[in-house]
């Protein structure tokens, strides 16, 4: 008996070992599971992190690339429109007959209108230049303007000057001087019967006089308009000053003149009849006109009312008619041409 119970608590001593040992096993097994469970878990997240970075970058490439495709899409549409104001500007000059940068008026201040229609071209910067075209003013009739101005008048053979410009349908401007207008009145009325335009051209016709002080000119000027009303009836404000305005008209009596309603001209082709005193003024004048046959605006030649200008004054005209220009008169609403 003893023996037996020796025997059975051995058996059970090791059946419970064995028990505990595979209690112990399951246990273990289990938790190196839920472990390694919970290592995978905890692991996702940190692939989540590490990717993205990779998905921002994915990203900015891609609002870069739709940033680069507008950006040509807004050029190839701006080019498009362009070519078609460039186009249409074309067809515009095609059908007027008009050439780019032409004035058709008589030289008049540009209104609101013209001033917007002049900003068109930097609309179309980006087109193709057109070719040089011949860019002086032209009248309505699609001729060229020309200024033909005469100073120091009048003189007793000023009626053949005018006779000279009805011939070849030419008008044109008298700037003269105070006491010749009192000594040559006849030639101031025909002056204004035919359609040329009077102007003022001093007194004294003296520098040192002249442009002694703001009031001087004021004085001089005055003297003249009224001296020319009297004689002819207009009262004429349009001037020329004493050998043109530069150096001598300074800020001050510009201002001044400006104000008291005078309009000053110089000239931009200097024939030098005073100085050739022959037929190589007019060779002068055609030289000049030539080196500005893509001048913007109007020619304005400066000529004296002396008998060699008149004598070669038909050649002059004659070159001038060949090659289109239109004589015009000077008007009060003419932009002037000064230095």
């Amino acid at each position: 008996m003893g023996n037996l119970k020796s025997s059975w608590s051995k058996g059970t001593l090791i059946a419970v070992i064995v028990v505990t040992f595979l209690f112990a096993g399951i246990f273990v097994s289990n938790y190196f599971q839920a472990k390694a469970a919970g290592s995978e878990s905890n692991n996702h997240p940190k692939n989540k992190v590490t990717n993205q970075p990779v998905e921002k970058n994915v990203s900015a490439k891609t609002i870069v690339q739709n940033t680069n495709d507008a950006k040509l899409e807004k050029e190839r549409m701006q080019k498009q429109q362009n070519e078609a104001v460039h186009w249409r500007n074309e067809q515009e000059r095609e059908t007027s007959k008009v050439p780019n940068n032409h004035t058709t008026d008589t030289g008049t201040h540009p209104t609101t209108k013209d001033k917007t229609t002049s900003q068109s071209p930097s609309k179309e910067s980006n087109a193709a230049p057109s070719k040089p075209k011949n860019t002086q003013q032209l009248s309505t009739s699609g001729k060229k303007i020309v200024y033909l101005t005469f100073d120091d008048g009048p003189a007793p053979f000023s009626d053949n000057i005018i006779k000279l410009l009805e011939k070849y349908q030419f008008k044109a401007t008298f700037f003269m001087i105070d006491g010749n207008i009192k000594r040559y009145p006849e030639a101031v009325k025909l002056m204004t019967k035919t359609g040329e335009t009077v102007g003022l051209h001093s007194v004294s016709h003296s520098q040192k006089k002249f442009y002694k002080s703001k009031k001087s000119v004021l004085s001089e000027l005055n003297q003249n308009r009224n001296t020319l009303k009297e004689v002819s009836g207009v009262n004429s404000f349009i001037m020329r000053t004493p050998y043109g305005s530069a150096p001598n008209m300074t800020d001050e009596y510009k201002k001044a003149v400006k104000e008291k309603g005078y309009i000053m001209w110089d000239w931009n082709i200097d024939s030098k009849d005073w100085y050739y005193k022959d037929k190589r003024y007019v060779n002068n004048v055609i030289e000049q006109i030539k080196q500005m046959k893509h001048h913007n605006g109007p020619l304005v030649i400066l000529l004296h009312e002396r008998k060699e200008t008149l004598a070669h004054l038909p050649k002059l005209l004659d070159y001038l008619k060949k090659e289109g220009f239109e004589g015009r008169p000077i008007e009060n609403t003419t932009t002037p041409v000064q230095f």
